[in-house]
């Protein structure tokens, strides 16, 4: 999950990658540093902390020119978050930076300290530089004492390596953790743990693969398979994404943004998925991905954390419109179970930078077995699109806050095209409904675009006011029913995420086998109770929580007086004129993120970098 750079080429090089890593820090962010060439022996600076620290260290250096460096973000896995562990990491004339986990690190280690080596950070990375001093002991060449010291690792990890005795050339190789490399329109090469850096210069990239090396010496880029070190050829992909996105665009942080563009994420997608040159409602475009669906006889959606939550949303979508079994499973728990799958069933793994290790090794081993595999994700290129039999993709653009929002709408959007597409194809009886939905759904953009603007009864300045009012409160429930279950998980992490506050997420039904014992005038419940199949039920937990003392923030229908006169905090649904019940997610999505947003600015924590956080989870 840590972020890498690397430049060679006619660029100042230290400028590159300070922000080249400056827009990867969302991938870790507990300690930086920064090697580079300058008058031909290479130079180190470093220092925990965020990246602010390296840029002060440069700034009091005087100006110099570097044309080849290394650069790391890193997110802590071995080892403290100190400057001693920060990367990149020097042996001899060997410097590297590493994304991942060593699995057998602790035997390389006592096989080093052996041989008489004395490693000076309490990391398992550095102990790879002193593999690779010991095969150029052996008379290996540069990269094949590289590609011999890294066969010699367990583990899903990357690394990119310097040697003072081969300037201006940077080795670069993937097994797990992610890796693209480009060509520098100016003369030069990159290579990064994610295409965001580059897009700035170039929007053509070559997404190494598994086993890959990439050998960068100018402008030219030369890859090598790993295990048998032969000349192998890959394509480059053409990146979708501009670069002014990746900045805020005036607002305080990138999450905020991101929320503002919510609408404006679900039209993207809308339209990156559906043919709309026919008016039938829920026209998927044809596409690999469209055959599996319809062949298939069960879903199980795997996927982590917010991801996670649009499944589930997902399920209660395609249950009730397409009548298909759908399973949602964890990620991380389903890949370490026996699981026993129907005949003709699909494997949907759904993960915002595609990157996710969980969900990759789920995919992996559906495949091993012959099963379907079909993705969701917002990165064209990623590991998932590739390893999966077919891909949708969301249209979010980049997002950079490590709490996923507008790709969390995105995910939802997909997954609600499925779930109408299915249900015209297998002849529901839900069918006569599916065209009146479809209208709603592509109306609702509009209807969320204008709650957002900054005027009197606004949205934003709705919360803002119930923030201040249940900020101090020690821990908070989020509950809600039916369509409402899955966005009170997601409203609780939100809060969690960045807010640093105990929150949970409930069905609303299950308080009383349990968590009720812990209501009292301390805890906040935010109650999400559009008016929809369950409204009653959830209207009776809501006078429970209510008759313990507990503090109430509802969330429903603007014109909802009865709901209303029950809370001690409200905030209405943006007005959208008829909308089946099945739409409320999008809108009750868009009131959570909000909130939560509103409480950590309030709480005044790093809301887009949050402690212990990335936004890549690339490790197991």
């Amino acid at each position: 999950m840590c972020g890498i750079m690397g430049y060679t080429g006619t660029r100042q090089t230290i400028d590159v990658l300070l922000k080249g890593l400056k827009r990867l820090e969302y991938r870790g962010y507990d300690s930086a540093g920064i090697a580079y060439f300058r008058a031909g022996k290479i130079e180190m600076q470093k220092s925990e902390g965020k990246l602010q620290q390296i840029e002060k260290l440069f700034a009091n250096l005087k100006p110099f020119q570097s044309h080849c460096g290394i650069g790391h973000t890193r997110w802590a896995t071995h080892g403290k978050p100190t400057t001693q562990n920060a990367h990149p990491h020097r042996t001899g004339q060997i410097l590297l930076v590493h994304n991942g986990i060593i699995e057998n690190y602790q035997e390389i280690k006592e096989h080093l300290i052996q041989k008489g080596h004395l490693p000076l950070s309490e990391t398992d990375s550095e102990l790879f530089g002193f593999l690779v001093l010991e095969e150029l002991e052996a008379g290996r060449s540069f990269l094949e004492a590289v590609r011999h010291a890294f066969m010699k690792l367990e583990g899903a990890c990357s690394v990119v390596v310097l040697s003072e005795d081969d300037p201006d050339t940077l080795i670069g190789i993937r097994n797990g953790s992610p890796l693209v490399a480009a060509r520098d329109p100016n003369g030069g090469s990159f290579i990064a743990s994610d295409a965001q850096p580059i897009i700035e210069y170039t929007k053509e990239v070559f997404f190494l693969e598994n086993g890959d090396i990439v050998v960068a010496k100018g402008d030219m880029l030369s890859f090598f398979d790993l295990k048998t070190g032969a000349p192998i050829d890959r394509k480059s992909s053409t990146l979708d994404w501009d670069a002014d996105k990746l900045d805020k665009q005036g607002f305080p942080h990138y999450m905020l943004k991101e929320i503002y563009e919510e609408p404006r994420t679900l039209i993207d997608t809308l339209n990156s998925v559906v043919d709309r040159a026919h008016t039938d409602p829920f026209p998927l475009a044809e596409q690999p991905g469209v055959d599996l669906l319809k062949s298939s006889e069960e879903l199980i959606l795997v996927a982590c954390g917010s991801s996670w939550h649009a499944a589930l949303e997902g399920k209660y979508w395609l249950e009730r419109w397409a009548g298909i079994p759908v399973a949602v499973e964890c990620a991380s728990e389903y890949r370490y179970r026996d699981p026993v799958l129907r005949r003709n069933s699909l494997v949907v793994g759904i993960s915002q930078s595609g990157e996710t290790a969980d969900t990759l090794a789920v995919i992996r081993e559906m495949r091993a077995r012959g099963i379907p595999t079909l993705a969701i994700t917002n990165v064209r290129g990623s590991t998932l699109s590739r390893e999966s039999n077919a891909t949708f993709y969301t249209a979010s653009g980049p997002e950079i806050g490590v709490a996923s929002t507008k790709t969390f709408i995105s995910q939802l959007a997909i997954l609600f095209l499925w779930a109408g597409y299915l249900g015209l194809s297998r002849g529901r009886d839900t069918a006569e409904k599916v065209p009146a939905v479809f209208d709603q759904l592509i109306r609702l953009p509009h209807a969320m675009e204008i709650a957002l603007q900054d005027s009197e009864g606004g949205l934003r300045p709705i919360i803002q006011a119930v923030a201040k009012k249940v900020v101090n409160h020690r821990g908070f429930f989020f509950i809600g029913r039916g369509y409402s279950y899955p966005i009170a998980l997601e409203g609780a992490l939100k809060l969690k995420e960045i807010a640093y506050i105990h929150a949970e997420g409930y069905a609303a039904g299950e308080l009383k086998h349990g968590p009720i014992a812990m209501i009292d005038e301390d805890l906040c419940i935010v109650v999400l109770a559009p008016k929809d199949s369950w409204y009653e039920k959830t209207f009776s937990n809501l006078q429970e929580v209510k008759a313990r003392g507990g503090t109430i923030v509802g969330v429903g229908d603007a014109g909802d007086v009865k709901f209303k006169n029950e809370c001690d905090a409200w905030i209405p649904l943006p007005s959208h004129g008829p909308l089946d019940e099945s739409l409320h997610p999008f809108l009750t999505s868009l009131v959570v993120h909000l909130l939560s947003y509103e409480i950590a600015v309030l709480k005044e924590t790093d809301i887009d970098q949050p402690r212990n956080l990335a936004k890549s989870v690339t490790v197991e």
